[in-house]
């Protein structure tokens, strides 16, 4: 469970996104908004970004969230993908694994944790030898989307929160994309929380919540997700359903 009481967050003393009071249980839950609302710095807080202040109070699991270093956080069980995910030098995609299932004290073999690595790869079709490429150095857009899918399925946090993740998926990626958030969600206690404007995922997905920041930087959470249709249909202009 993660819950936000008058959540603010700045940078460099301007005030990015006011007084949010949102809750996140077991479940999907859609975050939209338009462009440069601050769907990716809500995210970023969360983890622990230190370009960014906050202020109110962020209850995980029934922990004082930020009070966490950012590790913390992650040993918590929260994470994040990123819209654009960064490329590392010198680390290849399963020695980021490796490090991050031992950081996290995820009591594994290698060997085992190599296999599920490969057949992670091999379900989203990144080829056999995906584990010992570089992570995300001459990866396209969506190869880097699916190393994040690896990440979820082999890190198998308690609360993920994936900005865009159909980003740069074509077609049949985006269907092994479903197949996996719906897999992680059927876990049981899973929160998944997606920014996403695509009606495909959003349709398949049957989420719970609906959160839509807007360009004052205030939020609104609906239980009603037929908003997200009539927002993709007739854009944020104007929307007053909540």
């Amino acid at each position: 469970m993660l819950v936000t009481q008058e959540f603010t967050i700045k940078v460099d003393g301007n005030t990015i996104l006011n007084d949010l009071t949102l809750e996140y249980g077991p479940g999907v839950h859609i975050i939209m908004g338009p462009n440069g609302v601050g769907k990716s710095t809500f995210a970023h807080a969360l983890m622990g970004n230190p370009n960014y202040e906050t202020e109110g109070a962020v209850e995980f699991n029934g922990k004082d969230l930020l009070s966490m270093e950012t590790y913390e956080r992650a040993r918590a069980g929260l994470f994040i993908s990123f819209q654009t995910p960064t490329p590392i030098e010198g680390l290849s995609n399963f020695q980021f694994i490796k490090q991050a299932m031992t950081s996290l004290e995820k009591n594994q073999s290698i060997k085992e944790n190599l296999s599920n690595f490969r057949e992670s790869a091999n379900d989203l079709g990144l080829g056999s030898e995906w584990d010992k490429k570089t992570l995300n150095v001459e990866a396209s857009g969506g190869e880097k989307k699916k190393n994040e899918l690896i990440q979820l399925d082999m890190l198998d946090p308690q609360t993920a929160i994936l900005d865009e993740p159909d980003s740069g998926l074509d077609i049949d990626a985006i269907k092994v994309l479903v197949e996996k958030l719906r897999a992680f969600v059927n876990k049981g206690d899973k929160t998944l929380i997606i920014v996403s404007h695509y009606a495909e995922l959003i349709t398949k997905l049957n989420p719970d919540t609906l959160t839509i920041l807007d360009k004052q930087g205030n939020a609104k959470q609906t239980e009603d997700i037929q908003i997200a249709y009539d927002i993709l249909e007739n854009g944020f202009n104007g929307w007053t359903r909540i």
